[in-house]
Formats: C-alpha cells, sequence, structure tokens
C-alpha cells in the first residue's frame, strides 16, 4: 500500500476514535453539582478567577435582563411622546422620571379634556437589557406586577406593554415564578402565591444559569489541596461545551423554547433545572400543531432552531452556540461574523455556483427572517428558522397571528409518551383556556385528556385538580367539590384546592366555606385574595367584626387591591349606617380600578341618600356605559328621575331594568304604581 494512503488511513482512524471518544464522554460526564443541596453562590464569586468573562457577560442581554432603575444608564425619552392612549379602556398612561425614581400614571379624561382618574404607580425594577425593549414592573409586599408601558428601542418610542394591546390588565399582570425566572435570576417564590417572591430580588441571569450552582467549584479552587480529573473535567462546575448538543441545547431551551403553555413535571419548578439535565426531566413544552410559518415569538428561538434543515442534517454538529458565544454581547459582532458562521459548513466555491449567491452575500438576510414577533410589537428580531424560502408577513397577517380565533391544537415539543403525558396535556388545555384563548372546546379537551390519564394515575395531583378547575370553569361545581376534596386527601396542604372549596361552599354550607379558608389561610396567611373571600363567608354569617378584620388583612396585603375596598364600604355602608368611611372605601375602590361597577353604584347610591342627583347620575351612567344589563343601575337612574319629576323618563329606566330582570317586583310595583 502506498505509504502516503497508509498513513491517511492511520490518521483517519485514530481520528475517528478521538471524535468518538469526545462525542461519548460529552454525553457521559457526571457532575457533581446537580443535586438540589448544591448552592448558588453568584455573580461576584466567578468574577474572582473569570474577571474578563464576567466583565464581558455583564454586558451581554442576559447580564442586563433584570435591574433597579437607576442601575443601568437611562435610554427613555420622557417628552415628548410619553403619553400612550388605549381606546379599549379609554385610559391614558404617562411614564414620568421624578429625580431619580421612575413612575407610571394612568389617567382618564373627560369630554372637556379634565382628568377625572389619576393613579401614579413607582416602578420598582425593569426587565428587559433595553436592546430591544424595557418592561417596567412593580413590587407591592412582594407581589411583583407588569406595568401598562414598555419603552421599544428600536423605534425609541414608548406604547402599551406587550400583551396589553389585547387585554389591558393595568397593574395587574402578574409575574410569575416561569416569567420571573427566565428574564432573572433564582428568586424565592412563595408557594401557592401566583407572583410572591421572598428575601431580595436578584438582578440579571447570572453565570451559574448556564453552569449550574458554584458553591462546589468555588471550594475546590479556593481549596490548597485542589486536584484535576483524569481526563482534566471539572466535575464542580458544568461547562456546556463538554456535553451533548441535545443537552447544550437544553440548557438555551430552559428559556429559549417559548411555546404555548409549559406545564411542570410533579414535583418540579423552573428552579429544579441544572444544566446537564434533560430539560424534558422538569417540564414539558407544549407548542402549536401546523405552527404557521410566520409565527416566531421573541422567546421561541431553541424551537425554531430545531425545524431548521441545517440543524436537522448536522446529526449534533449544530447548536446554539454555532454562532453565539453568551460570554460576549451579540451587538459586538458584525453581520459578516455570522454569515461566516455559515460559510464554514457551506462551501463557498458550491455557493457561488447558485443563481443570486456569492461568498460576499448575506445568508442571514436572506435564509434568517428578520421583523416584527407575533409576540412583541415594535421589535426587530431573527427568527432562528433557517430555511431557503421565507415569506415575509406584512403587518395585517401579523395582525391575524395576533388576533386568535381558531382553537389551536397543542403538542408536546419533546414527543414524550408515559403514564402522565395525557394529564400534562389536559393541564396544559386547562391553563390555554384561562391565560390564552377562552374556547370552550380546550375544557372539553382537557377532561377527556385528565380522564384518560387518571385511568393510569388516579392520585396525580394537579391532574385531579386540574380536572375539578375544567369542571369548575363550565359551572360543573358539584363535580369540581369531589375533585377538589381527593385532592385535599392526597396532599393536605394544597392550598389552591382548599381555596376553591372555600369558594364552591359560599352558597350552599357557610361553615365549610369558612373551614377550607380558613386552612387556606393557614396555608399562605399573606394572600390577600384568600382574605377577600373569608371575609365575604363571615359577613354572609352576619360576623361583623371579623369580617372587617379579614378584609383589613386583605388591603394591608394589597393596598391596591380594589375589589377588597368596594366590601369594606359596602359593609360600612349597609351594616354599620357609617356613610363617611363607606364613601372613603368606595372611593379607593374606584381610584384603584376607575371601572369598578359595584363601587361606583354604591356611590351613585349614598348620594342618592345624600340628595346630590347629579352625581348619582353620573355615576349610574358610568356604570351602564361599561355594562348595558347591570339592571340596579337602572333603578338608581329612574330614582333619580323621579327625584327630578322626571315620570316619563323614570318609566323608561323601570322597563329597561324589567327586561333584564322579569321578577324584580320593587320594580314591577313602582313601574305599576306610575301607570296609575
Amino acid at each position: 500500500m502506498n505509504s502516503r494512503i497508509y498513513t491517511a488511513v492511520i490518521a483517519l482512524v485514530f481520528a475517528s476514535l478521538f471524535l468518538y471518544y469526545i462525542l461519548f464522554n460529552r454525553t457521559r460526564v457526571e457532575y457533581y453539582n446537580l443535586a438540589s443541596h448544591v448552592s448558588y453562590v453568584g455573580n461576584e464569586e466567578c468574577a474572582y478567577c473569570h474577571q474578563d468573562i464576567y466583565n464581558s457577560y455583564l454586558r451581554t442581554g442576559m447580564g442586563r435582563s433584570f435591574y433597579k432603575p437607576n442601575n443601568q444608564p437611562p435610554i427613555e425619552k420622557f417628552t415628548p411622546g410619553n403619553h400612550i392612549y388605549d381606546h379599549k379602556t379609554n385610559l391614558y398612561y404617562e411614564a414620568i422620571k421624578d429625580g431619580k425614581d421612575y413612575f407610571q400614571v394612568e389617567y382618564r379624561e373627560n369630554e372637556k379634556g379634565v382628568r377625572v382618574h389619576e393613579l401614579k404607580r413607582k416602578v420598582d425594577f425593569i426587565v428587559g437589557s433595553g436592546n430591544n425593549n424595557r418592561t417596567y414592573l412593580t413590587n407591592v409586599n412582594g407581589y411583583i406586577n407588569e406595568m401598562p408601558i414598555t419603552w421599544y428601542s428600536e423605534k425609541a418610542m414608548w406604547d402599551l406593554s406587550p400583551g396589553y394591546e389585547n387585554i389591558n390588565m393595568r397593574f395587574n399582570r402578574p409575574i410569575v415564578e416561569e416569567c420571573m425566572h427566565c428574564h432573572n435570576g433564582y428568586n424565592s417564590f412563595e408557594k401557592f402565591s401566583v407572583n410572591r417572591f421572598t428575601n431580595k430580588i436578584s438582578e440579571g441571569i447570572s453565570c451559574e444559569r448556564c453552569h449550574g450552582p458554584g458553591q462546589l467549584h468555588v471550594q475546590k479552587h479556593k481549596s490548597p489541596t485542589k486536584r484535576k480529573n483524569e481526563d482534566d473535567i471539572d466535575r464542580t462546575i458544568v461547562n456546556p461545551a463538554h456535553l451533548s448538543a441535545d443537552l447544550q441545547m437544553d440548557v438555551c431551551r430552559q428559556c429559549h423554547l417559548q411555546g404555548e403553555i409549559s406545564v411542570f413535571k410533579s414535583g418540579k419548578s423552573s428552579t429544579d433545572f441544572r444544566p446537564a439535565m434533560k430539560l424534558s426531566a422538569i417540564k414539558t413544552v407544549f407548542i402549536e400543531d401546523q405552527l404557521p410559518k410566520g409565527d416566531f415569538r421573541i422567546a421561541s428561538h431553541g424551537g425554531r432552531l430545531s425545524l431548521s434543515a441545517c440543524f436537522v442534517k448536522s446529526n449534533g454538529g449544530m447548536t446554539c452556540t454555532t454562532c453565539h458565544n453568551p460570554h460576549e454581547p451579540v451587538q459586538d459582532r458584525k453581520r459578516d461574523y455570522f454569515n461566516n458562521q455559515c460559510l464554514s459548513c457551506h462551501q463557498p466555491q458550491r455557493l457561488s455556483k447558485i443563481e443570486s449567491h456569492s461568498v460576499q452575500g448575506d445568508c442571514v438576510r436572506c435564509h434568517m427572517k428578520q421583523g416584527a414577533t407575533e409576540d412583541i410589537l415594535h421589535v426587530n428580531f431573527t427568527d432562528h428558522w433557517i430555511r431557503k424560502n421565507i415569506k415575509v408577513l406584512n403587518d395585517s397577517e401579523n395582525k391575524v397571528l395576533r388576533e386568535r380565533e381558531q382553537p389551536v391544537n397543542l403538542i408536546d415539543f419533546f414527543d414524550e409518551k408515559d403514564d402522565a403525558s395525557d394529564i400534562r396535556k389536559g393541564i396544559a388545555y386547562v391553563n390555554f383556556y384561562e391565560n390564552r384563548h377562552n374556547d370552550l372546546s380546550y375544557l372539553k379537551k382537557a377532561v377527556l385528556l385528565l380522564n384518560k390519564g387518571l385511568e393510569r394515575k388516579p392520585n396525580h395531583i394537579e391532574g385531579n385538580y386540574n380536572l375539578a378547575r375544567a369542571f369548575q370553569l363550565q359551572g360543573k361545581n358539584k363535580k369540581s367539590i369531589v375533585l377538589y376534596k381527593k385532592v385535599a386527601q392526597l396532599d393536605p396542604n394544597h392550598m389552591w384546592s382548599m381555596y376553591q372549596l372555600g369558594r364552591l361552599y359560599l352558597d350552599q354550607d357557610l361553615q365549610q366555606s369558612l373551614s377550607y379558608l380558613l386552612r387556606a389561610i393557614n396555608l399562605n396567611v399573606d394572600n390577600a385574595k384568600v382574605w377577600k373571600e373569608y371575609g365575604d363567608a363571615l359577613l354572609l354569617t352576619e360576623n361583623i367584626k371579623e369580617a372587617q378584620r379579614a378584609y383589613n388583612r386583605a388591603v394591608k396585603i394589597d393596598p391596591y387591591f380594589a375589589t377588597a375596598y368596594n366590601k369594606i364600604g359596602e359593609l360600612e355602608f349597609y351594616k354599620n349606617s357609617d356613610l363617611e368611611t363607606a364613601t372613603f372605601n368606595f372611593l379607593k375602590a374606584i381610584q384603584y380600578n376607575p371601572d369598578h361597577l359595584f363601587a361606583m353604584h354604591n356611590m351613585a347610591n349614598i348620594a342618592i341618600i345624600e340628595k346630590d342627583f347629579d352625581a348619582a347620575e353620573d355615576y349610574s351612567k358610568r356604570v351602564i356605559a361599561n355594562d348595558p344589563t347591570f339592571s340596579a343601575s337602572y333603578g338608581t337612574l329612574a330614582t333619580v328621575s323621579l327625584e327630578r319629576g322626571k315620570k316619563e323618563e323614570a318609566k323608561a329606566f323601570l322597563y329597561k331594568l324589567i327586561s333584564l330582570e322579569p321578577n324584580n317586583q320593587q320594580a314591577l310595583s313602582l313601574l305599576k304604581g306610575l301607570n296609575y
């Protein structure tokens, strides 16, 4: 055999064996810091040995993902253009900076341009590096909520926050655990709350999100007797470069696989994931079946890349870090850098023979769509589904994607099949109905899937809870009660089951209601919603003093809880005849929710007593403008008309009331008297 050929064959064999060794060991390395007892140490510990990487990382989008307003340079313009109008709610929002503090002001104007409502809330945190946008958060006793307007950097403009163009949740959109932990470091989350975080809030995604907890690594390298492993891999910290391609992708997918809905495995939460674990061991990510090609989102990189022929055909050779160095700001890389990554696989000589291609061509521009995402307006983002032909959607097509009308079919991104897979999918449909699209078909699918899954795993706690919730949302309360009780037996500390049972028994058995709500309070003493419901049950038993204490506890926990203020007002008005205290609380409710129908109706009733008929009319008309079926306000307007001597006008209002409540005896009697 020719010696040159022989040498080449030997070299190829050794190269193949080396590659096999590397790939094999990438999948087999066991890291010591995956254990749940290993602690996180914070970025500052990393900086002692990795100062250059640390400094570079702090300039990345992840390093600047979450912070207090004064911990990053201001990029916003506060005048002009800092007033945003939401035509759906007839509310304006103003962004202001007062000294070092940021605020958002909600207001409403009458037809004369006079402000008739104003609510000013302080910004406590900012989420978003500012590369694309900055969204603002408020913190009340550890409860973190999103604020209504966002700064969009590329267009240098203010507008409604993402999703608020569809539903304006004002200052009440909760930052749930999974949202917090993808936009920020891990924080202490209060179990059985929706959005409460205890202890000090961290700022920014830490190094340990991709490398795992650093306690063992720091201890090892501060020890004078530190030793290396035979394979030179430090097992006290995860270096993703030593992971298999799929596990590398899972490190990124923990936040960059957005999907439609995520469902965590039993007993798991977002903080349980460690690099080098399979993400599917922690949660199931559901995506839309037959996903529209234009439907890409701001955090969907991992899912979209997986659709690319480049990724599929690379057989593990392509990962996120093929093009991205997570330690370096993406803005530091010019377009040529990314195009060169394409050319490292796609040979320039071959490309130059294809029509419209050249070595100097812009691969990204033609094969990775850039534009607005489906979930966030005013951003220019890169779709990571790499493909030959891309149809760029226009604004109206993007709008159609955002305004969902037809029900979607959800599929598991990881395509897992196990005894609980139907349960997780059923839970996904319940969550999708409650949070994304309230089409009853989702609940029907959920019931079928949950029943099927519970045949295999009858004691699955969250499966039973969500089946109960699906029935409750359909008004099938008897079935709900049976299932919630089963959950309470399986897990006596399941606060939400106690809460739901307390609500369901409110109209059936007050003692049962009080018992379950008190159990819920004992499991989570700082939940304002539970205290409010407990107050309602106490009020129905005529325990006025304890009901008042419960409502006061609710507003102490959440000082902006409009419904609790209205309940205090009703108690003072209808039980204690204290008009002054009642008025104070009704006005508080209206200040914190300018469309609170019951508070406005109650203020109209007080105005009637005080002979302020103009105010009574104004409040009643505001109620009807928001809800034309609110029958009691027509009764109030009839009373105002009679006091003004307008008999025919009063009759018209009574006829409207009776059309809504045909058996309202008081209205029928009054109308009968007017007709004589």
